[in-house]
């Protein structure tokens, strides 16, 4: 079974392949400070491990209503 974390990554990744964002990239593979091998990510500024990423919602056209 895939776990979370696996499931995270495989979502950002699919959206990554369909989009371009300045604000999201992918930075591979590699131990964190405990030696924990993780998918790494740069979100805006900040370089995380996909396990502090909690959830993920895009947000797209904004849809007015008069």
């Amino acid at each position: 079974m895939i776990g979370r974390d696996e499931l995270m990554h495989h979502r950002l990744q699919a959206w990554l392949r369909e989009n371009k964002s300045d604000d999201l990239e992918y930075l591979g593979f590699y131990p964190d400070v405990l030696g924990v091998d993780k998918h790494w990510y740069r979100i805006d500024t900040h370089e995380v491990t996909v396990d502090c990423i909690e959830d993920i919602e895009f947000l797209g056209e904004i849809e007015v209503n008069d």
